[in-house]
């Protein structure tokens, strides 16, 4: 036999080894990609379902499940918030939360009072609760104590009468035991005295004679243009 064909048969010999294991492969891999996408998640889902009716077979303790399929009606009838709370009373639950409204009105008196450095300043709630006591209007004391003492920065020493409200013997200056004091005082003095419906030139002439007598007006001006500044403070929170 001539050596050229032996060496053809020797590299077809050697040729066919080393195929041989890929042809061999080739099936194998194709049964497997077959497997993972069309086999494997249908055999997965039945092992599931066997192991989970095994489980629940198994397990004695009682827990809330849902069904895949639950109308809302059912739910609505296993969990209402009634049952939740028949063995908790209402007046057992308490709650840190409070909720805080001020009056504007306060706002505006302390902003008010503030700027004009008066001592009352920490006193604007009683003014308002006061006024609204009697039904005065809640800018009518807090002015007059402008025009009578700078808002209470001159007054007689420790009097806390910032409205030359005289109620002491033979018409002295009254002395109040707080701020807190003479503004209750003197608005229910003005409520019940001058009544809650006039102006502060109806009032001028008995509160401040000399004041009545001159055509000027300047202490029943000078009330109503306090009165007119709060009004403003109030109409004006946002921007002061």
């Amino acid at each position: 036999m001539p050596k050229s064909k032996t060496k053809l048969q020797q590299k077809i010999k050697h040729s066919s080894k080393k195929t041989f294991p890929v042809m061999f492969l080739l099936p194998l891999f194709i049964v497997g990609i077959l497997y993972f996408f069309l086999l494997a998640p249908r055999i997965t889902n039945f092992l599931n379902e066997k192991i989970s009716i095994y489980a629940r077979e198994m397990d004695t303790q009682e827990v809330n499940s849902l069904d895949l399929i639950t109308t809302a009606s059912t739910i609505q009838s296993s969990y209402s918030m009634s049952s939740l709370f028949e063995e908790i009373p209402l007046k057992n639950i308490k709650s840190n939360t409070r909720y805080v409204t001020v009056d504007p009105r306060i706002v505006a008196m302390k902003k008010f009072l503030d700027d004009y450095h008066s001592p009352m300043a920490p006193y604007a709630e009683t003014f308002i609760d006061e006024a609204d006591e009697y039904g005065l209007d809640w800018r009518m004391v807090a002015s007059i104590s402008g025009v009578e003492s700078a808002f209470g920065n001159l007054i007689p020493y420790q009097s806390n009468n910032g409205w030359g409200w005289r109620g002491g013997p033979n018409g002295a200056y009254s002395l109040f035991t707080s701020w807190n004091d003479g503004i209750i005082t003197v608005t229910r003095g003005l409520a019940l005295g001058y009544g809650i419906t006039l102006t502060p030139f109806d009032i001028e002439s008995t509160y401040c004679p000399p004041c009545g007598e001159n055509p000027a007006h300047l202490w029943a001006n000078g009330v109503n243009n306090f009165m007119n500044e709060l009004q403003y403070y109030l109409d004006n929170l946002d921007d002061i």
